[in-house]
């Protein structure tokens, strides 16, 4: 038998060859120094315009032999009759039931074949009609993508089928914590407006089909769309084929006005309390209103010590209720805006016999950051590097400088607002930012959301001494 196969028993017992590793490990003490930044070429978009107005935008991604076109529209939610909330949603989800010659199987039997996939939706603030689908199939998949677009047709069978579905998803929901906070939150945030306005059975039922080629013809025009594509083509190839099938589109530009600035919904700290009996977990959402926009001088600095606050896994709030409290299995917290002002919030699912500790600690901790623990260099170099060394990752996919594009049309940001992003985030200072907090993140003025087992949590909620507000599933005053 073979030494070498020895070696490894003998090894064991302490009877192989001596270790020839290095005795001095005093090397391990030191850290070593991060490695330089790697250069980063922002992608480029090709703009162009057909010859009915609408611009068009490339971005080339050659990687895949896959194409996405996008038909964008800065028109959504907002642009509804409140009396009938959700009508943009489904005439949005109507378009793929059937349009032209095709019913809802016959377009899905069409993607099919062309390997290619369809998807039509509306949120809050913007509508898009998208095509993802193989390169060399990317014509006769435009002519099914403007035949949706364009030729919906939308049949009452069909709308009463989709609508049965809607009215049982609101009762699931309505069961579901996580999903009563995000519709409660939405109307303390907004009000009755926007996107506060919840979805009910009855503003359903008030839905018609004409009401959705009303708004479909009205709001989808190309006076309100762009188009971006992204993937394995480019502008010369793609923008003849964008003209023969979307110039002789027509409509006008919508004239209705967005939203615009909300009032905040307390003047001082408040608890909403929503009961969900026999909840294992509570939903907690602690938010207040901003007076700033992504316009505003000091938005970056803010932005920068919400990072150090909750932006990502080793912020504060996740560190202490997750990492030393084991209370949730994440926390987080963020700000951002629409259209209206900046809106801060800090989110986190947690065990219900903690509820009111979690909210106290996330109390203490938006006040010490103010006062006796201030922001470090060290936890300000740490979330500049995590937003710049994870940039570079989210560009391998062409959507996402087409997605920021459409973000700067429809909150009409500076046009340098991507090319500057990089310099905007290392210009921080530690000072600034904490000015920032200081300035717009008060304890004094903020509103809790709870929803968990009132029987279990109440107690300690009161403990708090903070005013409370008992709320229902549809954030109405109990």
């Amino acid at each position: 038998m073979r030494t070498s196969y020895l070696l490894p028993f003998l090894m064991a017992f302490g009877c192989g060859p001596k270790s020839t590793a290095p005795t001095d490990t005093s090397w391990r003490a030191t850290q070593p120094a991060p490695l330089p930044p790697r250069a980063f070429n922002l992608p480029e978009a090709q703009s162009g315009q057909l010859s009915n107005g609408i611009a068009v935008f490339v971005v080339e991604n050659h990687e895949m032999p896959l194409v996405n076109v996008r038909v964008a529209f800065d028109q959504g939610g907002w642009a509804e009759d409140p009396a009938h909330t959700g009508l943009a949603s489904v005439t949005l989800d109507m378009l793929n039931e059937g349009a032209g010659d095709y019913d809802a199987a016959g377009i899905s039997k069409a993607q099919k074949a062309l390997a290619a996939n369809i998807s039509c939706g509306a949120g809050d603030d913007t509508s898009s009609v998208s095509l993802d689908v193989l390169a060399k199939n990317l014509a006769p998949a435009l002519d099914l993508l403007a035949t949706v677009l364009l030729q919906p047709t939308f049949e009452q069978d069909d709308w009463d089928l989709m609508m049965m579905d809607r009215i049982a998803s609101l009762a699931s929901a309505r069961n579901n914590p996580r999903s009563i906070a995000a519709r409660v939150a939405g109307k303390l945030q907004y009000g009755d407006a926007y996107k506060g306005l919840i979805r009910t059975e009855e503003a359903y039922e008030s839905v018609s089909t004409d009401m959705m080629r009303t708004w479909w013809s009205t709001h989808l025009s190309p006076g309100n769309a762009r188009i971006y594509v992204g993937g394995d083509t480019n502008l010369e190839t793609v923008l003849p084929l964008l003209e023969a099938r979307f110039s002789t589109w027509t409509g006008e530009t919508s004239t209705q006005s967005k939203p615009s600035d909300v009032a905040a919904n307390v003047s001082e700290t408040t608890i909403f309390l929503v009961d969900k009996p026999g909840a294992p977990q509570s939903v907690l959402k602690v938010f207040r209103r901003l007076d700033i926009t992504p316009s505003s001088p000091d938005w970056f600095d803010a932005y920068m010590a919400n990072m150090m606050f909750g932006g990502m896994f080793s912020a504060r709030i996740n560190l202490n209720l997750r990492e030393d409290k084991g209370w949730t299995y994440g926390a987080r917290s963020s700000i951002r805006s629409d259209y209206t002002q900046g809106l801060w919030s800090t989110s986190t699912s947690v065990k219900t016999d903690t509820t009111a500790d979690a909210i106290s600690e996330i109390l203490r901790e938006v006040a010490e950051a103010k006062t006796t623990r201030n922001f470090s260099e060290s936890e300000l170099t740490n979330a500049a590097g995590y937003l710049l060394g994870s940039r570079p990752v989210r560009y391998e996919n062409a959507g996402t400088l087409l997605s920021e594009l459409q973000s700067n049309w429809v909150y009409d940001r500076p046009e340098n607002w991507i090319t500057s992003y990089a310099d905007n985030i290392r210009a921080v200072t530690l000072e600034g930012a904490q000015a920032a907090w200081n300035e717009h993140i008060n304890t004094a003025e903020m509103s809790i959301l709870v929803v968990g087992d009132k029987a279990t949590i109440i107690e300690g909620l009161e403990a708090l001494d903070l005013p409370i507000t008992h709320l229902d599933f549809n954030g109405a005053a109990k």
